[in-house]
Parts: C-alpha cells; sequence; structure tokens
C-alpha cells in the first residue's frame, strides 16, 4: 500500500486551492484542484479549475464572448448544481488599497458594483446576468464553471484532518492553465514533501 504524503493542516481562505491527494477516492474529485471562493464556519464553496467539459464558453453565453479566455472551455466546477453557471475573471493589475479594503469587508468597488465581487486579489467572481461591457477593462480571462463544489460547516475540515486535501496558495495563471497538467503543476511547486508527488502515477501499482 502506497504511503500519502503528509502536510500541515492549513485553514483555507478565499483564494487558495484545495489540491486533492490520492487518498480521497470520490471520483467527483479524484485529481482535481479547487479554487476556493468562500470558506467561513457555515460551510465552504469552490470550484474545480482543472476539468473541461470541452463546450467553448463563448458558445455557451455567446454575448460575452468578447471577454473570455482565448478558447476557453466551460469548467466542470463541481458536483453540485451543475446545470448552474458561474464565472471567474482576472485582473490585469493588483487592485488597489480601496478595492482591497472593500472586498475584504464584504463590499464591491462603485465602478463595477453589481457585476464584479472580488474573491481574492486578482480574482473575482462576474456577473453573467450583467451587461459584459459594464465590466472594467482590467478584467480580463473570464471563465465560466458548470456546477461548483461545497462542504457543510465541519466537513471539509474532517476532510484535511484525514489528509484528502493539500492547501496551497494560488499562482498568476492557474485559473487559465492547461487542466490536463494542473494537478502536477500544482504540486511540482510545492516544497518538499508535497512535491513529490507530483509524478504520482495514474496507476499506483506502476510506481
Amino acid at each position: 500500500m502506497v504511503e500519502v504524503v503528509v502536510t500541515p493542516v492549513r485553514v483555507p481562505r478565499a483564494g487558495d486551492l484545495l489540491v486533492a491527494t490520492p487518498r480521497l477516492v470520490d471520483p467527483n474529485f479524484d485529481r482535481t484542484v479547487v479554487f476556493v471562493i468562500e470558506h467561513q464556519e457555515a460551510g465552504t464553496l469552490g470550484v474545480v479549475i482543472n476539468r473541461d467539459s470541452g463546450i467553448s464558453c463563448a458558445a455557451a453565453v455567446p454575448r460575452w464572448a468578447p471577454r473570455f479566455s482565448e478558447g476557453a472551455a466551460v469548467g466542470l466546477g463541481g458536483p453540485v448544481e451543475p446545470q448552474g453557471l458561474l464565472a471567474l475573471g482576472t485582473t490585469l493589475a493588483a487592485p488597489s488599497a480601496q478595492e482591497h479594503s472593500a472586498s475584504s469587508a464584504g463590499g464591491e468597488s462603485s465602478e463595477t458594483e453589481g457585476v464584479w465581487r472580488s474573491v481574492s486579489r486578482g480574482v473575482g467572481l462576474v456577473n453573467l446576468t450583467a451587461d459584459p461591457s459594464e465590466l472594467d477593462a482590467e478584467v480580463v480571462a473570464v471563465r465560466i464553471y458548470g456546477g461548483h463544489a461545497g462542504w457543510g460547516p465541519g466537513q471539509l475540515r474532517g476532510e484535511l484532518e484525514a489528509g484528502c486535501w493539500w492547501v496551497f496558495d494560488a499562482s498568476a495563471g492557474d485559473l487559465t492553465a492547461d487542466a490536463t497538467t494542473l494537478w502536477y503543476d500544482v504540486l511540482a511547486r510545492q516544497p518538499a514533501p508535497a512535491c513529490l508527488l507530483a509524478n504520482y502515477p495514474d496507476d499506483p501499482s506502476h510506481n
């Protein structure tokens, strides 16, 4: 039996990545990378960012086509409400101190009120029901996801303590990176021992 590398349990924050460990056998999350949108006592919300549907974002929501990442496919965001669409975007520049203060307090920038809600520095939720022209030009690389991942109170903590997930910092470009290699790429940039799993085989018997 393969021993899974153990890393210290870290409480996730909005903007962090949850990376599934080989110990997580749920097929919904096998080798997934989840971008955390919200983590509170009431639960955790995130989207899987390394599974593609094969359907282009432009075909799914044509009126937003000019704002989507080039060639972006709709992501399979998770098993919860798979028919629901959620959009994330990134900014060209780091938000101002005023914007960061507003997002930290749960508010929105007045310029993008109703269209953009900051999740973490440089990443935010985009309201697809709004007029695309109202979104600040600095917001780029918009991508949509069908469904999301969710955990109830204490549920994710239990999975973290069981070694089912690692929590790592997100890097610029993770939302637009190659989905087929993102799980391995995120692990490869971590310090030991996590980076040792970057070459973990699909079939452990081949190790």
